[in-house]
């Protein structure tokens, strides 16, 4: 009994001693998303602690901790509803469990391998930590449509937003192909504009080994010339 009251009095202390150390910041990640997480008072580009993402200011899109500025530990992402997507270790770069894929996912993903295979051979589709929706926020909110594109029907032009996952899970490159009735665009993007625990993928496979390929991500132009995924 006396060994459980003293772990509760360090859980308190600790806990009291982090929220002294440390305040609450929160950033608009996309006009509807909004992310609450805590800063060091010291140095207040520091995450230190719970991080949340927050879709319509009631529903969680992703939950976890930072240390030291790094993503630690298993964090949880979910969908615009609220269901759970995905549980990502990032202590060891694995999926430890994702929904099968909805409509969604079926309609709005396609993947492109360099290397050829066979109908016999084992492939595994490259994955994104977040899911579909959190998992590409920091992609999608880079891009804003040209002014000259601005005021025209919008809703003529397709946006695909491309990325390339190397063998070793990591971002090796990104863009944006904007296609209108009469021409295409591509903007392309460097990837030290995307946070270094936003490149993590588990990366496509063949026949259990890691090789390059392509994530083609279809996507909505909103009013605002900004990108969501519907």
């Amino acid at each position: 009994m006396k060994k459980v009251i003293l772990l509760i009095a360090i859980h308190f202390f600790i806990s009291r001693a982090l929220a002294q150390d440390s305040v609450l910041r929160k950033n608009r990640l996309t006009q509807l998303v909004i992310e609450q997480f805590f800063v060091l008072k010291s140095n207040k580009e520091i995450k230190q602690g719970l991080y949340q993402a927050i879709y319509r200011r009631s529903i969680a899109l992703a939950s976890g901790n930072y240390a030291n500025n790094k993503r630690v530990g298993i964090w949880h992402f979910y969908d615009k509803y609220g269901r759970l997507v995905q549980n990502f270790n990032y202590d060891r770069n694995s999926i430890t469990w994702e929904i099968a894929d909805d409509t969604l996912t079926a309609t709005h993903i396609r993947y492109s391998f360099d290397n050829k295979f066979k109908d016999s051979d084992r492939v595994t589709k490259p994955m994104k930590a977040g899911g579909i929706y959190y998992g590409y926020i920091p992609y999608l909110k880079l891009f804003r449509l040209s002014n000259d594109y601005m005021g025209t029907d919008l809703s003529q032009f397709t946006a695909v937003l491309e990325i390339l996952v190397s063998p070793g899970g990591r971002l090796a490159d990104f863009k944006v192909h904007i296609k209108s009735p009469d021409d295409e665009r591509i903007t392309s993007f460097s990837p030290d504009l995307i946070d270094e625990d936003d490149k993590l993928f588990v990366p496509a496979t063949i026949n259990y080994k890691p090789v390059l390929c392509r994530i083609f991500v279809k996507c909505r132009i909103t009013d605002d010339g900004e990108l969501d995924i519907d």
